[in-house]
């Protein structure tokens, strides 16, 4: 069985021996350096991470299989204090849909996808550092358009094609979102509330490494590029922070499921490439 085939049932049930032997044959295929195996818990969960060195970029690996994906209503039990947050926020900001109709237009749906284990950078990389060189190949042709202009692909085609010179790829949505969240249901990685305040600075529990090791959903002026130039994850370029949206809309924006609509756009029309980071993949072969 290839080793992209690796579930995390399957990971998590193998004894350390057998955990240490399948990391180092994913280092030889994949051409990167096996830097440590071991026990690692998060908000609660437990597991086992393996991380890996390419280039002076460490990785981790994400295990693949058949996962539950997207915001489920009917999984979703909302503490008194974000309820209230909500409450305020609905005043403040004129929301009209109730708590369950907003998260479900702010999210994506529920449903079961199948992933490939793969190597995922434990932190994300600034997009412009992947950009290739000006006399480099133009991944649409010959006319050796700037990414920052023309058509609105060009800045994620030329993101595109730093990353496969390297030979890696950006995450799909939904790798991102299993990625962050680690096999978690809940709106959060850590479960349905938050912490008082907001995510800025120092939050151990958005900074720590998640159940697979990734630092990932910790910063919400950091919403990262995947490989659908209409989608980017993980926060809303600092939008609700810098506006002053309180609490509830500056903390959702983290939520596992989110999708960052507006923000996408503009980077889809070339713009903020060069501010928008992504996630490298190294696929497992």
């Amino acid at each position: 069985m290839s080793h992209a085939d690796l579930t995390l049932s399957a990971w998590s049930g193998l004894s350390d021996d057998a955990a240490a032997r399948t990391a180092a044959a994913i280092a030889r295929s994949t051409g990167t350096r096996l830097t440590g195996v071991g026990p690692h818990a998060y908000a609660g969960r437990g597991g086992r991470v393996a991380l890996f060195d390419r280039d002076g970029v460490r990785f981790a690996l994400v295990p693949g299989g058949t996962v539950q994906l997207g915001h489920d209503p009917d999984r979703f039990v909302p503490d008194a204090r974000l309820r209230a947050d909500f409450a305020q926020a609905s005043t403040e900001w004129t929301l009209t849909e109730g708590l369950d109709r907003f998260l479900a237009e702010v999210t994506s749906p529920p449903r079961r996808v199948s992933l490939p284990a793969r190597l995922v950078a434990v932190r994300s990389v600034e997009a412009d550092t992947l950009l290739p060189a000006d006399d480099e190949d133009d991944p649409e042709g010959e006319d050796g358009d700037d990414p920052e202009g023309g058509d609105e692909d060009d800045g994620h085609a030329w993101l595109m094609a730093g990353l496969d010179r390297l030979g890696l790829r950006p995450p799909t949505p939904d790798e991102w979102e299993y990625g962050c969240g680690a096999g978690a249901t809940t709106l959060f990685r850590w479960g349905d509330g938050y912490p008082e305040g907001l995510p800025y600075g120092t939050v151990p529990l958005i900074q720590e490494p998640n159940l697979f090791g990734l630092v990932i959903g910790d910063d919400p002026y950091r919403a990262e590029f995947t490989a659908d130039p209409a989608v980017l994850c993980g926060g809303d370029g600092g939008a609700s922070l810098c506006g002053g949206y309180g609490s509830f809309l500056s903390w959702i924006v983290l939520a596992t499921a989110y999708r960052e609509r507006e923000l996408a756009a503009t980077v889809h029309d070339g713009g903020l490439v060069g501010e928008t980071p992504v996630r490298p993949v190294a696929p497992i072969p």
